[in-house]
């Protein structure tokens, strides 16, 4: 399928497999199918919102994150195939009935595949909007996960202390931010996305206050912008940490890092 008044093919793959229930390897042998008057009311509303570059996820209003099925909107980030290295890096490296604290959850992506990758782990998931915890309650409703989400700004109020901290926390500059295509500016929330301090503020945030919520041999793990790796390693060590290793994404950028004391 060739692209569609500019709209990229497999989006529109996407939302006539959605909307007729055949899967994508199949589409295309159905090629001649016709469309009811309401899967076709549909599929032109889908277009419509295509065409204003709005995700495709949204107007599914769900996405594959690590074999699991997330359901997004517009109050949560899109969550992206970098992430799903984050998840992959603690899961191949951390095992036991560790305490786990997931900072800024958003749709609960991370949260859950850990919990569903290591269902020892104890998790607990923060983010400061209500409207993202509460679909990130129904994301681990539908999947049947138990993780323990919390409405608020980074840490919890109790003075737990974690094994593991996670986060992909806000990492857009301002600058950069300008740059990002219309899909994103125009849909994705700045709030999930945006960050003061050239990018920094919620690294320097979270590293800055980590020391009273890890346990003795407890580590941070964070997903970086392709740049950060060695400005986020400066304010590691500016706050007490030692030990810093950084691993690459599937095309060989500084993407993730793991530090301790």
């Amino acid at each position: 399928m060739a692209e569609l008044q500019g709209v990229e093919s497999h989006k529109v793959k996407l939302l006539l497999s959605e909307i007729t229930s055949i899967p994508l390897p199949a589409l295309t042998l159905e090629h001649d199918k016709v469309l009811t008057q309401e899967q076709a009311e549909t599929f032109r509303s889908g277009l419509q919102r295509l065409f204003s570059h709005e995700p495709v996820q949204y107007i599914l209003g769900k996405t594959g994150f690590y074999g699991l099925q997330i359901c997004v909107n517009e109050n949560v980030l899109i969550p992206r195939p970098e992430t799903e290295g984050l998840v992959e890096w603690i899961a191949s490296r951390e095992q036991g009935c560790l305490k786990v604290l997931d900072i800024g959850t958003g749709s609960g992506a991370i949260a859950l595949a850990l919990k569903h990758l290591k269902s020892e782990f104890n998790i607990t998931a923060t983010d400061i909007s209500v409207q993202a915890v509460r679909l990130a309650k129904l994301n681990a409703a539908q999947l049947g996960l138990k993780v323990n989400f919390q409405v608020v700004d980074l840490f919890p109020k109790s003075r737990s202390r974690f094994d593991l901290i996670v986060s992909n926390p806000p990492y857009i500059s301002d600058a950069d931010y300008a740059l990002l295509d219309d899909e994103i500016r125009f849909y994705e929330p700045r709030l999930a996305l945006m960050a003061t301090g050239k990018g920094l503020e919620f690294y320097e945030r979270i590293l800055k206050r980590a020391g009273r919520h890890l346990s003795a041999k407890g580590k941070i793990y964070f997903e970086i912008g392709e740049t950060q790796a060695k400005t986020v390693t400066k304010l590691a060590r500016r706050y007490g940490f030692s030990q810093i290793e950084t691993k690459q994404d599937l095309t060989g950028r500084d993407r993730y890092l793991c530090i301790s004391a």
